[in-house]
């Protein structure tokens, strides 16, 4: 009888914990989206709402804050005010989400370091966001530079 009723009490708390994971594993899909719709409109005075205060962007050389991520936004946003993003896929499991988006815009403005080329942009890439309590903790993105660049007219032809 004790051991049935030790089974029936894991199963219930294990029931429990799976359900209240599916639920994390929901809000870490909006909260990921949200910022992808922050991004998608422009309206980056919302950014930091979705990140956690010690959040870390891991680049490929470096890692950035916060408040150099936002930065960065803003000057992705500056170069192309057009700017669109589309979520095209979210998968959730454990503390992570991973996102597959695509970004189109026209770079009519100098910014991120390049000039105005004029030229229509649009490329596909993922993200990898780490939640802690609701929040992004950690971001790691991946996307195609060098189309980028080939795009905006900016890489030299070969000779």
């Amino acid at each position: 009888m004790r051991k049935s009723s030790v089974l029936l009490l894991f199963l219930a708390v294990s029931l429990t914990s799976l359900a209240q994971t599916a639920s994390d594993l929901e809000n870490n899909k909006q909260v990921a989206r949200q910022f992808f719709e922050v991004l998608d409109q422009g309206k980056l005075e919302k950014y930091a709402e979705s990140h956690a205060p010690d959040f870390v962007a891991h680049g490929s050389t470096d890692d950035a804050t916060l408040d150099e991520d936002m930065a960065a936004a803003r000057e992705e946003r500056k170069a192309m005010p057009d700017m669109r993003m589309t979520v095209n896929q979210m998968i959730a499991e454990r503390d992570l989400v991973a996102v597959h988006w695509t970004v189109a815009g026209t770079n009519t403005q100098a910014g991120m370091g390049f000039p105005a080329t004029g030229k229509k942009i649009k490329v596909s890439g993922m993200t990898l966001f780490r939640f802690r309590a609701g929040k992004i903790i950690e971001e790691w993105s991946a996307w195609n530079m060098l189309s980028v660049l080939k795009q905006a007219g900016l890489y030299p032809p070969q000779p």
